[in-house]
């Protein structure tokens, strides 16, 4: 089977696995859940590899029903009363499954297994609102290229200090600096090349605290994941520059509740529609999700390196997001 990278970062890139590679994700994966599985629901859809191995390769294996919920995302989905459930979570599915909060509790056993991107605060809330042991969940780790590399429990704490758990047959070398290396038979092999990896240098940089785990500092890039989509701030400031010459543009990253991630706009010179970035953006990388809100400002501030600078951003946001709740359609600041 071939998954793609996202061409949002640059060309899209074909990852190819055999069918003995994802039979081994799905059942280390699985190992990992607490309680059993008897139905699967899934929220990720199956062109990805984190979709395809949990809505299609782990239902098979264990011969149980799957109910494809990313076919109609604003649809809750309906599930069989009476069975231990797999939830399979990307970060806008946690909003859904909030509002089944009384039908998950009803369940004998309920899972959910997140990736895709950081587990967004809608899911710690939902976990710290519901009956103790109602709702259990794992998130997961990993990239195309990699697979699945590590796991963590995810509980209504904040994610913070918590360690990832390296899978069993994952290999890293724990003195090898910041940037997270792994080895294993289930690197993808990239189109064209006669095999599959030998090691692969992820973007995250980590920080160890055993020989098998380590917690997540950040990433190298400037690469962020906007529900499961990944999106390259870089790529995108250098469309908006061609877009709108004589302005200055800047991506800032920022915690999204639903999504996980998102960014937003900061954008010099004449004042622009939010519609128009939007356009400019997905024109140009197709696939690649719009800012979540535009700011026009007078001056985008920089260190003595020529990096921006994100405290004013903040501040910028800080200042004109809070009367959006309010004003929705105000120009400063205006919503994508």
């Amino acid at each position: 089977m071939a998954f793609a990278t996202s061409g949002n970062t640059g060309s899209a890139v074909r990852w190819w696995r055999t069918d003995a590679q994802l039979r081994a994700e799905a059942r280390l994966v699985a190992r990992a859940l607490p309680g059993r599985i008897e139905q699967i629901v899934c929220f990720a859809p199956p062109q990805h590899l984190y979709g395809y191995l949990f809505g299609r390769t782990l239902p098979a294996l264990l011969d149980v029903p799957v109910k494809a919920a990313w076919q109609d995302p604003l649809e809750p989905p309906r599930w069989r009363d009476g069975l231990h459930t797999l939830f399979v979570c990307v970060p806008s599915s946690w909003l859904v499954l909030r509002s089944l909060r009384r039908r998950l509790a009803e369940l004998p056993g309920a899972v959910a297994l997140h990736g895709t991107g950081p587990a967004p605060d809608t899911a710690r809330r939902l976990l710290g609102g519901l009956p103790d042991g109602a709702l259990r969940a794992v998130e997961v780790f990993g990239s195309t290229e990699t697979g699945a590399a590590a796991v963590r429990d995810l509980d209504a704490a904040p994610a913070g200090e918590v360690p990832w758990r390296l899978l069993g047959d994952v290999e890293a070398d724990s003195a090898a600096g910041d940037r997270l290396r792994v080895r294993g038979p289930r690197l993808a092999r990239r189109e064209g090349e006669p095999a599959p990896l030998s090691e692969w240098a992820m973007d995250d940089v980590v920080r160890w605290v055993s020989e098998r785990a380590f917690v997540r500092l950040g990433r190298a890039s400037r690469l962020i994941k906007v529900n499961g989509v990944r999106c390259d701030l870089d790529v995108v400031e250098a469309v908006l520059n061609r877009s709108f010459p004589g302005a200055e543009s800047v991506c800032l990253p920022t915690d999204d509740a639903v999504r996980g991630e998102y960014y937003d706009v900061f954008l010099t010179g004449d004042p622009q529609p939010a519609r128009a970035v939007s356009a400019a953006v997905t024109r140009a990388l197709p696939g690649c999700p719009p800012p979540r809100s535009v700011h026009r400002v007078d001056r985008i501030e920089r260190s003595a390196t020529g990096k921006p600078l994100a405290t004013p951003l903040h501040a910028v946001l800080a200042r004109q997001c809070a009367p959006h709740r309010r004003h929705p359609h105000r120009p400063d600041g205006e919503r994508a």
